[in-house]
């Protein structure tokens, strides 16, 4: 009989921790994602006064890997070693960054 209600504490014990730790897991994703759609919404307020930037980006994103292309634009190097995430987001997922996807107001972000 002891046994049993060891095991049964044990168990809420067990499954009170996978509760808590999903509830604690989730909300420092959501603040991380927070985070990276406003450096990327700073970096497109960064391309408004860029044009011709905004565009050769747009169509390599592969340049903000380029030592060359970035020397020729401090600006450009000066705000992706500000906000790395950025650069990284622009490499994986260009039509993230240069579409729509940021500046929507996904039901996702309004639910954290």
């Amino acid at each position: 009989m002891k046994h049993n209600i060891n095991s049964q504490r044990m168990r809420r014990i067990i499954s009170l921790s996978f509760v808590a730790l999903f509830q604690f897991s989730a909300a420092p994703v959501c603040a991380d994602h927070d985070r990276l759609r406003n450096e990327v919404l700073q970096f497109h307020s960064f391309l408004q006064n860029r044009p011709k930037v905004s565009s050769e980006l747009r169509n390599n994103p592969q340049l903000v890997n380029s030592k060359r292309y970035l020397d020729n634009h401090d600006d450009l190097e000066n705000f992706l070693k500000r906000h790395p995430r950025v650069k990284q987001e622009i490499v994986t997922h260009p039509s993230r960054v240069f579409g729509t996807y940021y500046r929507e107001n996904h039901a996702r972000w309004r639910q954290h």
